[in-house]
């Protein structure tokens, strides 16, 4: 998982929430790669995790998966998002190999099981499916992305510490924005907790934008 989501202080507990906030996404309807789309996150292995720990995605039978001959574009797809195509296709319940044939069709008919597949890996990668399959009618769909203007640029926050007697250690807080605060034991871990919370924040306010504006 993410330094980001390491540690422990305040961010421990809105770990714990923004865990929750995932797992609601998922089961509302939002697949993986669209939550780490809505959130801002870089690696979907870390929402892999997520879900898989809370049961709403079974495990993977143990050992390494087999080799799975995809063409270029589409292999390099799953490697640069960081999550495996036989991870992918467990999530949505495909059979890897169907899922790998299904790809290889340019213009999928609309009542098969090609078009599922095709419509999922829309859904999940949709710049990169209007890219290898740009005569598909899936390419028209309207996709989940990414809201931006939700939180204000890192650049513009100020943050302020201070010791607190209460609790004996030190706070870590940003103006303008309640509840946002870290704690530690020097003024550098109030400051490394604050940045953690911070990171939740933001992708718990995106999904929780996404789940009150969900369209899908």
């Amino acid at each position: 998982m993410s330094s980001y989501f390491a540690g422990n202080g305040n961010a421990a507990e809105a770990r714990m929430e923004y865990f929750a906030i995932v797992c609601e996404a998922f089961e509302s309807g939002f697949s993986l790669m669209e939550i780490a789309r809505i959130t801002g996150g870089t690696r979907a292995e870390f929402f892999y995790s997520i879900l898989r720990n809370s049961g709403l995605v079974a495990s993977m039978p143990r050992g390494r998966s087999p080799k799975v001959d995809l063409p270029e574009q589409i292999a390099l797809v799953f490697k640069q998002k960081g999550l495996s195509f036989p991870k992918w296709c467990h999530v949505w319940g495909f059979n890897t190999e169907v899922a790998r044939l299904a790809l290889q069709v340019d213009e999928p008919d609309n009542d098969d099981k090609t078009y599922e597949i095709h419509r999922a890996f829309r859904r999940d990668f949709p710049d990169r499916y209007s890219y290898i399959y740009p005569d598909s009618q899936l390419c028209s769909e309207e996709v989940v992305r990414l809201k931006t203007g939700l939180i204000s640029p890192d650049i513009e926050q100020l943050v302020s510490v201070s010791w607190c007697k209460e609790v004996e250690k030190y706070i870590a807080s940003l103006y303008g924005e309640d509840g946002i605060e870290g704690v530690g034991e020097s003024w550098s871990e109030a400051v490394k907790d604050l940045e953690q919370v911070w990171w939740i924040h933001k992708g718990a306010t995106r999904l929780k934008h996404a789940l009150s504006a969900k369209c899908i």
